[in-house]
């Protein structure tokens, strides 16, 4: 079993070059205290626009406890909150529940995010999105449920897709809303946003 640890952050115009340099340190202090893999980018849709993204991958929860505390302990990180101009809006830890696609040697550029609501996980009606998303543009993905967190009601799920370009992301909902099996998924889950983030490196 696998977790991801999922952050937004608002940050200040002003701030906004100071805040690139932190994060780039927060990566250094997550994958060195747990973390397998650390996605970070900044929100292009929806309502907090201009936002920090940052998505952690941990093994267990015991490393996550681990980079918490680093966290909790560096430098960086209290000069960077003390400043007023990084504030963390929510923060949910999901447990991953599937996942597709090797990343390949195609190098991501985007990460669509969908939260939507089911009375259950729905994980064949997710495959059968995911192997659509796949063929026709996604680079890999994941899928979770959160259990920590504003979202954590049982209810509440996350899928995350890579792609390498805004085209590649129309082009695999295109085909989406030509299949039947992978927009029936529309059926038994309630979307509740969609949102493109960008990463940055």
């Amino acid at each position: 079993m696998s977790y991801v640890v999922v952050t937004q952050a608002k940050i200040a115009p002003d701030y906004r070059d100071e805040a690139m340099s932190a994060l780039e340190q927060f990566k250094e202090i997550w994958s060195s205290n747990g973390a397998y893999r650390v996605l970070q980018g900044i929100l292009m849709t929806g309502t907090n626009v201009q936002c920090s993204m940052s998505f952690n991958y941990f093994e267990n929860m015991a490393d996550v406890e681990r980079a918490f505390e680093a966290m909790r302990e560096a430098p960086i990180v209290k000069q960077t909150m003390k400043s007023g101009k990084f504030t963390i809006l929510r923060r949910g830890i999901l447990k991953n529940l599937f996942s597709f696609g090797t990343g390949g040697s195609v190098q991501a550029k985007y990460i669509v995010i969908t939260n939507g609501t089911a009375e259950t996980p729905e994980l064949a009606a997710i495959e059968k999105l995911a192997n659509v998303l796949n063929a026709n543009g996604a680079i890999s993905g994941r899928y979770g449920q959160f259990i920590m967190g504003d979202q954590a009601n049982g209810k509440t799920y996350l899928f995350g897709a890579a792609y390498p370009s805004l085209s590649a992301i129309q082009s695999a909902y295109d085909a989406v809303a030509e299949d039947d099996d992978a927009s029936g998924l529309y059926k038994s889950v309630s979307v509740q946003r969609r949102q493109i983030v960008r990463l940055i490196k």
